[in-house]
């Protein structure tokens, strides 16, 4: 982690909007018209309970570690090393139990917006974050 600071500067941290622990840090290594090459250190479980889905094709190769992908009609452990394609539209949650994870991230070009799925229902991840009727977003949360 100090090599990528001091090469990378500090990593960007995602934790719901400041509403969760983090659960992730992100260090941009590269961003091009769109595209990107990031190195994700998972740190805990992804904060929504709901599924996600991503507004971009990427590719993630597993570095270090293991986490479990919980998708609409399974739950699979993966362990590092692996090379995984996701498409945008890809809905899943990461949960990471007791270690950490590291991933290489490549991603492409967006092609739609990003968001929550809630009871079948799409929320863009600022609605879902900060208003829809945070009601939702508060039940739908994994912490405290």
């Amino acid at each position: 982690m100090r090599l990528l600071n001091i090469l990378f500067g500090p990593p960007e941290e995602i934790n719901g909007h400041e509403r969760c622990p983090t659960y992730l840090y992100r260090w941009t290594l590269w961003k091009w018209r769109g595209r990107g090459v990031y190195v994700h250190h998972f740190v805990g479980d992804d904060w929504s309970r709901d599924l996600h889905d991503h507004p971009k094709r990427f590719i993630s190769i597993g570095l270090k570690g293991w986490y479990s992908e919980q998708t609409e009609n399974a739950c699979k452990v993966y362990r590092a090393p692996w090379i995984r394609s996701f498409p945008a539209t890809h809905r899943h949650r990461i949960s990471v139990p007791s270690c950490s994870c590291w991933t290489l991230v490549i991603v492409l070009r967006s092609v739609r917006k990003w968001g929550f799925w809630h009871d079948g229902v799409f929320y863009e991840w600022r609605d879902y974050v900060n208003g829809f009727a945070s009601a939702i977003a508060d039940k739908m949360k994994a912490c405290d």
